[in-house]
């Protein structure tokens, strides 16, 4: 059952939990949005009831084993039931959030960006072949915290990995809300505001870039092109883990913002493998 999540009025943010079950999808379409990215919609009568209701939801998408093509994923605990059937061999999830929700009639399909990563992983070899008919099954959300509807301005860091949740976010806001977004990318990020646009549905978000990896203050850096974070502006950071600790430092620090006003996430970190982005961002000062 939805309830608003207590903190300063301006950022109010409804939760809600969801039924956790494994559900099986079945690709219809597969779509390059971008020269990094491409989208993968799923569909099948277990996402009937699939729900996600929050910018940063997390799904976990199992793949196959990409040496040996084995596939081991969880079962759903029983019809209608809550929680799953954990696999017995090896399995290969990783954590995406699912980007639009598209209901015709009865069916449902659920949209997943993949950044097609220069040392690609599971996820991304997978995504790299992916043909409709192909299968994958996915756990979650467990639960969904909504965006903040009292915001005057939105402000984003994010890395390709991340950019999927900031569509999310600067589609969520009402559409008064301001939205600067900081995408850290790879290449010169020339296809950013485009993807933006085409997942946000909105054609008014500033962006500026800042070349990845990010590493030490950049991202801190970064603020010196913006206007100044006031007490209207709700910051979302998400991407790599370690760029991220200079960033949250700065803000809960040195700027002094509160816990409500920031929603900070390691999505992945450099050198670990299936990194959960559970995982505190600053371990000496963790929410």
């Amino acid at each position: 059952m939805a309830q608003e999540v207590r903190g300063a009025s301006r950022f109010h943010r409804v939760g809600a939990r969801h039924r956790l079950t494994a559900r099986r999808g079945r690709v219809v379409s597969v779509t390059e949005v971008a020269p990094v990215m491409l989208r993968v919609r799923l569909t099948g009568p277990d996402f009937a009831d699939f729900a996600s209701d929050g910018p940063s939801d997390h799904a976990r998408v199992y793949f196959p084993d990409p040496d040996t093509g084995e596939y081991n994923h969880p079962e759903p605990a029983g019809p209608g039931e809550d929680g799953v059937i954990r696999p017995d061999g090896p399995a290969f999830p990783r954590d995406f959030t699912p980007l639009h929700i598209v209901r015709d009639g009865d069916d449902v399909a659920v949209e997943l960006d993949f950044f097609l990563h220069p040392s690609a992983g599971p996820a991304s070899r997978w995504a790299a072949r992916a043909e409709p008919g192909d299968e994958l099954v996915v756990a979650g959300p467990r639960g969904s915290r909504g965006a903040p509807q009292g915001a005057s301005r939105l402000l984003v860091f994010a890395d390709e990995t991340a950019l999927p949740a900031a569509a999310r976010f600067a589609r969520e806001v009402p559409a008064s809300t301001s939205v600067d977004v900081v995408a850290v990318t790879g290449d010169d990020g020339a296809w950013v505001a485009g993807y933006l646009a085409d997942a946000s549905g909105r054609s008014d978000i500033r962006v500026q870039h800042v070349d990845g990896p990010a590493e030490g203050d950049a991202l801190v850096l970064a603020l010196a092109g913006l206007d100044p974070i006031d007490e209207g502006t709700f910051v979302f950071a998400a991407g790599e883990a370690s760029a991220l600790l200079p960033l949250r430092r700065h803000l809960r620090g040195a700027l002094g913002l509160p816990h409500e006003q920031t929603a900070i996430s390691g999505y992945w970190r450099r050198g670990v493998v299936a990194f959960d982005h559970h995982t505190p961002v600053d371990p000496e000062d963790p929410d």
